[in-house]
């Protein structure tokens, strides 16, 4: 039971980071596999160990590409920054060469031959007829903002509140649903996202020495030519969930599958809110095979009183949502209204906070023609899609119909009593 559950909740670790699991062949590790990176837990940030020639590596793996005339498309890139984002290719890849060629490789394959109804590749996706009856699939499975605020660092803030979502939908919906939202959240990530999150940095870094940049962990990365923010925080609430919703691991390994594949990289942090009890053995089983990078990048709080100091570091306290705030220190009217109304569907079915209403005039933007956001064929048409589950490394998206058998197993079975 438990050895199903740890490679989902593995995985989920890994879609929230865009990172991968420690291997003994990677960099910074011993022979025995275990990392020789020290966490330092009073850092705000983790900043990846880059090696002093990660310049030449960055280097190499594109002249590798070039030499079979594969090009990197440009809107593969935030800010069309080619060299940076070679960078988060071989950081999740712990600046091994080979394997992040082979990874960029895939993620560009996948850019090519990626399917979605009829429109096939990752630009006449965006350019088709927006999905909306798969985004309002995935909207209720896992309600999201895909921008909350900014941090008080200016990194963007992507909000999801699990134990809110329908759960059972999760396993009844086609895969074609969360490829589609993944695809979408991660170009909307590396297209608006990343160069509004950069303009808005500029003000935090006027005047300001690259040492004094560093210091106050700003989210702008210097070693960008484009000094771009290219990394998100996100914040993961866990309020509500229950065995139900276990079902929902599912649509993480989904996620990880075409995320962690295509869009790796793109986190600075994870903050695991309102953890229930069995989280915290879930982590401890999953936590040994994570490299420390990864392992430091999420942050877990049960207790509301440490996890309210925690965020009141990272956010301004008008951005805290009234649920994330310990109930003795909610003080009637302090956000005017902003409470639940944070995430989709949470203040009524179809409800839209303005962020994701946002995000919907950017898919329109992107289409050929002009398509009313409000606009929702029935759910129920979704189900129906015909898909093939595809993940980027060219297998099958995670073993289809049988693990969503396990997944439906585990959630179904009770704890046993004490």
């Amino acid at each position: 039971m438990f050895s199903s559950l740890s490679s989902a909740a593995s995985s989920a670790a890994s879609w929230a980071m865009g990172s991968s699991t420690t291997n003994p062949n990677d960099a910074n590790t011993t022979e025995g596999g275990e990392s020789t990176e020290r966490v330092d837990p009073t850092k705000l940030f983790h900043e990846f160990p880059h090696p002093q020639d990660w310049h030449e590596r960055v280097r190499e793996v594109l002249e590798n590409l070039k030499k079979t005339n594969t090009e990197v498309p440009s809107k593969m890139c935030p800010l069309g920054d080619v060299e940076a984002t070679c960078r988060r290719f071989l950081v999740a890849r712990r600046y091994n060469v080979e394997a992040a060629e082979l990874m960029m490789r895939k993620a560009i394959e996948f850019r090519n031959s990626v399917r979605i109804g009829d429109a096939v590749g990752v630009e006449n996706i965006l350019k088709a007829a927006p999905r909306w009856d798969l985004l309002e699939l995935s909207r209720k499975i896992l309600p999201n903002t895909p921008f909350h605020c900014y941090t008080k660092q200016g990194y963007p803030v992507y909000l999801l509140r699990i134990g809110k979502g329908d759960s059972s939908l999760a396993l009844e919906v086609s895969d074609e649903v969360h490829v589609y939202s993944t695809i979408i959240r991660g170009e909307h990530l590396m297209r608006s996202i990343i160069p509004e999150a950069t303009e808005n940095a500029k003000k935090l870094v006027e005047g300001k020495t690259k040492e004094e940049i560093k210091e106050d962990f700003c989210a702008v990365n210097q070693d960008t030519k484009s000094q771009m923010v290219d990394k998100q925080v996100v914040l993961l609430d866990l309020k509500d969930v229950g065995l139900s919703a276990m079902k929902c691991l599912y649509v993480f390994k989904i996620v990880n599958s075409t995320a962690s594949h295509n869009y790796p990289e793109l986190s600075k942090a994870i903050y695991v809110l309102n953890a229930p009890t069995a989280f915290d053995y879930l982590y401890a089983a999953v936590k040994p095979f994570l490299a420390v990078h990864t392992q430091h990048k999420v942050k877990v709080f049960s207790d509301p009183k440490l996890q309210y100091e925690a965020l009141q570091k990272l956010l301004k306290d008008e951005d805290i949502p009234d649920f994330l705030v310990p109930s003795e220190d909610v003080v009637p009217g302090r956000h005017n209204g902003f409470t639940d109304g944070t995430v989709t569907n949470q203040m009524g079915d179809g409800y839209m906070p303005e962020t994701v209403k946002k995000q919907n005039e950017w898919i329109n933007a992107q289409a050929i023609s002009t398509y009313a956001a409000a606009t929702s064929p029935k759910a129920g048409d979704a189900k129906k899609s015909p898909f093939k589950e595809y993940s980027g490394d060219g297998g099958d998206a995670l073993g289809g119909t049988i693990e969503k058998i396990n997944i439906m197993n585990l959630a179904d079975e009770q704890p046993p009593k004490e």
